[in-house]
């Protein structure tokens, strides 16, 4: 066995064995909860049904066991909600490195290691040049975090990314030209997607040469937009839903247009009533305000270091091209433009050239 199956091997029992860690807390809350109720239950009775030192006795012992048991729960339901809350916790890595410079240290956050995810990766280092890291085949810078030392870069895992060790390197160039460079690995999992069946107006299977004209004039637009690079980070905290509704989680579905296979979904959908606002879910710079054929009205947000999100089907647009919107504001409301099914907001999100999950954005700090 290689050294790479070992990892995975590794990692896939880790994984397993984390997983029977969290179900065992799940069942052992409960098993507190009816513990519970029943030494309350038995003090009760206890104090209703005798008296004298006996019941003191008895109901001591009773509140004895209940705070016992009420501190066992508590424990439990806080490590369940860490585990809930932060599932970054069980994939991320820490490295330390030294450097003649001093230490470094390397750590990783995602919501899960698998085709659609965004992995985010902080640096804390003495004072650089420049710093990066590749992985997938691409590098990706490293900006500033909070701190002055601080800093981090958002890489992400592809949808055609295969099953296995990933190697990757995070490379730092000082400031009197040395470099260091830190190897690292990641175990990525396998992702099932399901298939859905839609039916939409023939124009959207069949479209006229004219149409197709639009269409591929459209496509060089997009790659345009999306192969700029703003060198610095726009965001403003963490990234919150663009809207308030039912998120479905349907990010690489395989979409069968009436009968046809078209392709995959590279957002995911928000169940909204027509007209309600839409939000940006970051702060950045308007790239991109209009009527897109597939899309409908569209805008499309760069939030810099190649990290842009997309809101489709809109009714109605409320930025334009190069505004600068703040998280939280209006750009835009809910509508059924373009090729849809009914009214709905199509939430994407595309990290240097790749498709990704929006929602493993919603898991990631960037206070």
């Amino acid at each position: 066995m290689t050294d790479d199956n070992f990892e995975f091997c590794w990692y896939l029992i880790s994984r397993s064995a984390l997983t029977i860690v969290y179900v065992f807390l799940i069942v052992h809350i409960f098993y507190c909860s009816a513990l519970c109720v029943l030494v309350g239950f038995r003090a009760f009775h206890a104090s209703n049904d005798a008296s004298g030192t006996k019941v003191k006795s008895v109901g001591s012992s009773s509140s004895q066991s209940l705070r016992y048991v009420t501190i066992r729960q508590g424990i439990s339901c806080l490590v369940c909600c860490l585990f809930l809350y932060h599932p970054h916790l069980l994939f991320a890595f820490h490295l330390q490195a030294p450097s003649a410079h001093g230490a470094v240290y390397i750590r990783s956050q995602c919501r899960n290691v698998c085709p659609g995810e965004v992995i985010k990766i902080s640096l804390e280092a003495p004072h650089f040049s420049s710093a990066w890291v590749r992985f997938l085949d691409r590098e990706h810078l490293f900006v500033q975090g909070r701190n002055e030392n601080t800093y981090f870069a958002l890489a992400p895992v592809g949808l055609e990314t295969t099953q296995g060790i990933h190697v990757g390197n995070v490379c730092i160039l000082f400031l009197d030209g040395t470099k260091k460079k830190i190897p690292f690995k990641v175990s990525v999992g396998k992702k099932r997607f399901p298939i859905q069946r839609l039916a939409v107006k023939k124009k959207f299977i069949s479209p006229s040469e004219k149409c197709q004209r639009r269409i591929q004039e459209e496509e060089i637009l997009l790659r345009s937009i999306y192969a700029a690079c703003t060198p610095k980070w726009c965001g403003n905290g963490s990234f919150i839903p663009p809207a308030r509704g039912v998120i479905r989680q349907n990010f690489g579905e395989r979409r069968i247009f009436n009968n046809v296979r078209r392709s995959c979904h590279k957002g995911v959908d928000i169940r909204v009533r027509k007209g309600l606002p839409v939000q940006a879910s970051n702060s950045g710079t308007v790239a991109e305000a209009r009527d897109l054929y597939f899309a409908g009205k569209a805008v499309i947000i760069d939030h810099g270091i190649g990290l842009f999100s997309l809101y489709c089907h809109l009714s109605k647009i409320s930025v334009k091209k190069g505004e600068v919107v703040a998280k939280g504001q209006l750009i835009g409301r809910v509508g059924s433009t373009g090729r849809v099914t009914g009214p709905h907001l199509h939430w994407g999100v595309k990290l240097c050239n790749e498709y990704v999950d929006p929602l493993s954005l919603l898991y990631l700090p960037f206070r």
